[in-house]
């Protein structure tokens, strides 16, 4: 069973969360404090997803990078009225996921069901190796999903349920911002290791050859 854990007890959405959380058969943590305030687990707390509450703007890189390291989570992150920019602000700090807040609890808990999914997985963990220095979590969640589809040619919307979840469309600019950027930072790698193109119908990662001009 995943643990979640939610940092900030006070918001409206938190109980109805925990309620349907629950349901799902998830365990539930929580921490107080204020918003954007990235404190310690409870001790013997090891979620496989964290919900920080930023406020009313997006998050420092230390504030994701200490929730992270604390807990070992990945990390969504709520922004009040969340825009495109904030998201990107969000994806840069080291968010795994962003949403606007007001969030419904059905709606989150759509959002951590593949973050939860996906910790420990093989492929996840060779997309770690494979990432090259410099990836984002967000990159290497989307090189994961590719890895699943190796040799496939791909579509946005599958890879955005895949990464994000379902009835997540307001990501497609978001995912094909971040897919140029995985492909760019692929290449970089050089022979031997993926590269990422673009068909007809979506994106297709193979592995790359000696052979190869990049």
């Amino acid at each position: 069973m995943a643990t979640v854990l939610l940092t900030d007890t006070s918001r409206p959405w938190v109980s109805p969360l925990a309620k349907a959380l629950g349901e799902r058969g998830y365990a539930v943590d929580t921490i107080a404090g204020a918003p954007g305030e990235a404190r310690p687990a409870p001790r013997g707390c090891y979620p496989a997803v964290a919900v920080l509450d930023a406020g009313e703007s997006a998050p420092t890189e230390g504030q994701v990078a200490e929730l992270r390291a604390t807990t070992g989570a990945s990390v969504i992150v709520l922004i009040e009225d969340a825009n495109f920019l904030d998201r990107l602000e969000a994806y840069e700090a080291g968010a795994d996921d962003c949403l606007s807040e007001p969030v419904r609890a059905d709606r989150l808990v759509d959002a951590i069901g593949p973050l939860s999914r996906r910790r420990g997985r093989p492929d996840a963990e060779a997309a770690d190796d494979d990432a090259g220095v410099g990836c984002l979590p967000l990159e290497r969640r989307i090189l994961a999903a590719l890895m699943d589809q190796a040799g496939r040619s791909v579509t946005v919307q599958q890879l955005i349920v895949e990464v994000w979840g379902p009835g997540r469309s307001d990501e497609e600019s978001v995912a094909r911002l971040y897919l140029g950027s995985l492909r760019r930072k692929l290449a970089a790698e050089g022979p031997g290791r993926w590269r990422l193109l673009t068909d007809d119908t979506g994106y297709r990662l193979l592995r790359s050859l000696p052979s190869d001009q990049e």
